[in-house]
């Protein structure tokens, strides 16, 4: 009897030999010519046993219910690379940009019966799925440090906030000029100290200085901009005006709506007495004194024309209150809208300070309590903090313009010209209205023409400081981060795929991080990357083509049950 011989348990279990499936598409694509020679000749000329090309080119019983030209497509090298193409288009738009999980892929692959060339397992893909995470990781790991060669020091801003998922916090600060992910990261807490050690990470060895930061007003981030980055801290908009508005136009809201329904009243009871009127008129008249129904109606019409113009009081008030909190995002440019002149520190206050009179006149007009008095007062300790940020920008601007040692005819054109222009060319894509946008648009052609006119104060500059001139104002255009709405729209994003993933592992995180920074798109075609670093990046998509391993090919289908031939009884 042969003794037993077992495998040493610390022994791995050798991975079943397998051929790349590109050995297979070309030895099909060579087999379509009939005058090809001998499937022995081709073995033995590439290497490859006899049997196993004889199982290549045999077809597939599993591919009898579909297409033959499909088929002969899917099964040749022109196949297999679009087909490599399509699995890795998946896995990278849908599941890693967008939020869809594997089940989604899976049926996709089911309903184009693509099944029949591509495992569909949930195995399979999550096994899949996870190469090509760790190679967007390893991706973004690799052209940060790539980039990073290139890149020349400057001023940049940040913007900064943070997102639960359940209990778990995750920060999140991005360079807004760019929507560059600096951060993007799980912590077990957001105190000064995490926020600073986060952002030093994202930052190590780019030569890179935070001029201004750009948050809520938590107060880690407060300490982090004072003591640990030692930048000027600008309270963004979006939030100070929630704040502002939140106890004036909730209750003024709330008063229009009781308005309404006094108004609703009053008309009830005005058509109350025009019916009674009308059957009085219509029928015998009754005992006694009759009832003077022009009177009644009279009084109803006069409650229906008061309650009308409390209505319109109401309404009347909430649109002058909303018109002064929008009016704040309005007023709170470096630059004129009209104009593109410069906004001094002092009208910027007079502009935001009337905006907050108008508030306390409605609140007064409304009657609106303790909480209104409050958030105004709140307001203008935010007002201060943006004219304080408004005229640093100022300064910012005065020193980088004055450090490039232009002449004078040259400094007043990139004052009055060509940073207005940059300004509002990066805030036309971010108006109201499509009015708007083509307003600021004009605008901007506008300075900008004039700043590079043929013959101008820059125009006579050498090449070499012009391209300086315009660098310096790409780069003080940038710093000017008013919202912080680049944050949130990621934080929304991120939301979605915690809804369906719970907390994202550290692998999981760091490649939709990759995803955003190095192959999403804005319409002008450039990534977050190209436009942080200043360079393009290598193609994204086209790498992890090229490190996609063989497809997990399907197991062969197994009968049903039903299906099966069954014994005959003796």
């Amino acid at each position: 009897m042969t003794p037993c011989q077992p495998t040493h348990r610390a022994d791995a279990r050798p991975d079943p030999p397998r051929w790349p499936h590109l050995f297979a598409a070309q030895a099909i694509d060579a087999f379509q010519d009939p005058d090809h020679g001998s499937q022995r000749q081709y073995a033995r000329e590439h290497g490859i046993p006899r049997s196993t090309l004889g199982s290549w080119l045999r077809p597939d019983p599993d591919h009898a219910d579909l297409d033959p030209h499909l088929v002969a497509f899917l099964r040749s090298a022109a196949g297999l690379a679009w087909l490599r193409r399509l699995v890795v288009a998946l896995f990278v738009v849908f599941s890693f940009r967008g939020a869809c999980g594997l089940r989604l892929l899976q049926q996709f692959l089911r309903l184009t019966q693509l099944d029949r060339f591509v495992a569909s397992s949930l195995g399979s893909l999550h096994q899949l799925g996870q190469v090509i995470q760790e190679d967007l990781g390893r991706f973004a790991d690799e052209e940060r440090a790539l980039l990073a060669r290139g890149l020349a020091p400057r001023h940049i801003a940040l913007v900064a906030d943070e997102n639960f998922h359940g209990e778990h916090v995750c920060l999140v600060a991005a360079e807004p000029a760019s929507n560059f992910l600096v951060v993007e990261q799980y912590a077990d807490c957001r105190d000064a100290a995490t926020w600073a050690e986060a952002i030093r990470e994202g930052l190590r060895d780019l030569p890179l200085t935070v001029l201004l930061f750009t948050t809520d007003q938590a107060r880690g981030l407060l300490a982090c901009a004072e003591h640990d980055l030692e930048a000027l801290h600008l309270p963004e908009l979006f939030h100070g005006q929630r704040d502002l508005g939140r106890p004036l136009l909730g209750p003024l809201a709330r008063q229009a709506e009781a308005a309404r329904k006094v108004l609703q009243q009053a008309e009830d009871n005005a058509q109350h007495c025009r019916d009674e009127a009308a059957q009085a008129a219509a029928g015998p008249r009754g005992p006694g004194r009759p009832k003077d129904h022009a009177r009644h109606l009279a009084r109803a019409q006069e409650g229906v024309a008061q309650a009308t113009r409390e209505v319109e009081a109401c309404a009347g008030r909430r649109a002058e209150a909303q018109a002064a909190v929008r009016g704040v995002a309005d007023d709170y440019h470096p630059f004129d809208s009209e104009s593109g002149a410069a906004v001094a520190e002092a009208e910027m206050e007079r502009r935001l300070g009337q905006r907050l009179r108008t508030l306390g006149r409605v609140a007064d007009q409304a009657g609106l309590g303790t909480k209104a008095e409050q958030a105004l007062a709140r307001g203008q300790r935010w007002v201060g903090a943006l004219v304080a940020a408004l005229s640093w920008f100022g300064e910012v601007a005065r020193l980088q313009v004055e450090a490039l040692g232009l002449p004078e005819e040259a400094e007043q054109a990139v004052y009055g010209q060509l940073l207005p222009g940059l300004y509002w060319r990066q805030q036309a894509p971010r108006a109201r209205t499509a009015e708007q946008r083509r307003q600021r648009e004009d605008l901007a052609d506008r300075l900008l023409a004039r700043a590079g006119a043929p013959g101008g104060p820059l125009s006579r500059l050498p090449p070499e400081e012009q391209q300086a001139v315009r660098r310096t104002g790409d780069e003080l255009v940038g710093l000017f981060a008013r919202s912080s709405s680049c944050v949130e729209g990621r934080n929304g994003r991120l939301a979605l795929f915690h809804h369906g993933q719970t907390r994202l592992g550290a692998g999981r995180l760091k490649a939709l991080t990759a995803v955003h920074n190095y192959l999403s798109q804005r319409a002008d075609g450039t990534t977050a990357a190209e436009r942080f670093f200043g360079q393009k990046p290598r193609d994204l998509f086209a790498w992890l083509l090229g490190r996609l391993p063989d497809l997990p090919h399907p197991a062969a289908k197994r009968p049903h049950k039903a299906d099966r031939p069954t014994a005959k009884a003796g």
